[in-house]
């Protein structure tokens, strides 16, 4: 058998960075080295899971038209579908965003997938019954991005989709943006 898998070995931690980050052991440094933190500021607010709020979250593509879709729907009470995956980062997304929308008064509701019957990822059967069931506007969480006909398929039925999934599309295969 031909294991044609290509190991990638990140570099050691250079000589200055070790010094900063003198107050973790050994490996802690190595590994904080290898994912960007190169001061002893920086890795204090990651490892206690400070957030960057540097960021401008409406940097993101198609973010200030989600948000205004998002509150025209909780204005108009209409119905919203959090659609996420079985597995663990969808299903604890779903439960995150279905309990935000609904402390904002949202008519919202989760949907996911049985993973036998429907599989994983957006489907069209359950878009469609989405939409026989009223729901207006489908936000996914962890999915959808690597589906881009289910995402035509829904603007085809007049349901409005909000894609957040941090996974990474097909080379050149996005799905449409809203209108």
């Amino acid at each position: 058998m031909i294991n044609n898998k290509r190991w990638i070995v990140p570099p050691l931690i250079t000589p200055e960075v070790d010094t900063a980050l003198s107050a973790f052991p050994p490996i802690l440094r190595q590994i904080l080295f290898n994912r960007g933190y190169t001061t002893d500021a920086e890795a204090r607010a990651y490892l206690n899971a400070k957030p960057d709020f540097n960021t401008d979250p409406f940097q993101m593509s198609g973010m200030k038209k989600s948000v205004d879709r998002i509150q025209t729907a909780i204005q108009k009470h209409e119905p919203i579908a959090i659609y996420g995956d079985y597995d663990v980062d969808g299903v604890t997304s779903t439960a995150l965003l279905v309990e935000t929308l609904q402390q904002l008064n949202a008519n919202v509701r989760g949907y996911i997938p049985n993973r036998f019957e429907e599989g994983y990822g957006l489907n069209n059967n359950a878009l469609d019954e989405l939409k026989a069931d009223g729901v207006q506007l489908v936000i996914t969480v962890d999915c959808g991005i690597r589906s881009p006909s289910e995402a035509l398929h829904a603007q085809t039925i007049g349901l409005d989709l909000i894609i957040s999934d941090h996974h990474h599309p097909a080379e050149g295969d996005l799905p449409p943006h809203l209108p």
